[in-house]
């Protein structure tokens, strides 16, 4: 190597880890932004009507409200069909998920092997119905642009218990809201792609946007998918922090 291309990748290979060294900025800034905007209001109300495909079975259908309340508590309640109702499940953190099963009139917690099953047969684990923000779970990348997306790579943080190790996602430059989450193993195999659209915004509280359909494929399982059509929301209904507790998951208040 003559001193030429000794002085020519000295200067090059800087360069190129600034260049990345930003982009990973850029991109811990977009998941971050993207959080912060999904919790902008001080709570969410949502109704969901929830139906599985399967090949070779009948459609299963259900019907669930959820409450959301800053970047971690979750509240559902299961509203139809008729063995399904009053089934309720509290998310405190990712780490900390209960379930009230009227059959057996008590709370339990949810174990952490389970986590990734399917929730109620669903397309969905339980992880993916708990998790409301990705930047304190995903360190993130940016992929690539293009003039309507941001295509983020995020690879889970050491600690993290979240299921999946590899996140991509799709975001809407526009809006700055995920159309398109794929997730993979450790060997890059990809397990499930949870599609988003017909977003709706809310006239009082602007930074507040919901996706109107969801959908979930689990390749694991034949293809498997969830869909998810909204049915109603509400913005700042005023619940208080302690409707996420055990005690009020039990009472049902």
């Amino acid at each position: 190597m003559n001193r030429a291309t000794s002085l020519l990748l000295a200067i090059a290979v800087p360069v190129l880890w600034q260049t990345r060294a930003r982009a990973d900025e850029r991109g811990q800034q977009i998941i971050e932004k993207i959080d912060e905007l999904q919790t902008s209001a001080h709570d969410q109300y949502f109704v969901f009507e929830m139906t599985t495909y399967q090949e070779g079975k009948e459609p299963k259908s259900m019907t669930f409200e959820v409450t959301i309340m800053g970047t971690r508590f979750r509240r559902v309640k299961f509203l139809a069909p008729g063995d399904m109702k009053g089934t309720r499940m509290l998310v405190r953190a990712l780490d900390q998920m209960y379930i009230y099963l009227p059959a057996y009139r008590r709370v339990r917690r949810i174990a952490s092997h389970v986590r990734d099953q399917g929730f109620m047969g669903s397309a969905y684990s339980y992880d993916e119905m708990a998790i409301v923000t990705y930047a304190d779970v995903f360190d993130c990348s940016l992929k690539e642009e293009t003039d309507a997306l941001y295509r983020l790579r995020c690879n889970r943080r050491p600690g993290k218990s979240f299921h999946y190790p590899v996140m991509e996602m799709d975001v809407d430059k526009k809006i700055l809201r995920p159309v398109e989450l794929r997730f993979y193993n450790e060997k890059g195999t990809k397990l499930k792609t949870d599609y988003r659209k017909d977003y709706k915004c809310d006239a009082k509280v602007k930074q507040a946007c919901t996706p109107q359909y969801m959908k979930l494929v689990d390749h694991t399982r034949g293809d498997l998918y969830t869909e998810m059509k909204l049915k109603d929301w509400k913005v700042n209904t005023g619940v208080d922090e302690k409707f996420f507790t055990v005690r009020a998951l039990q009472r049902d208040r």
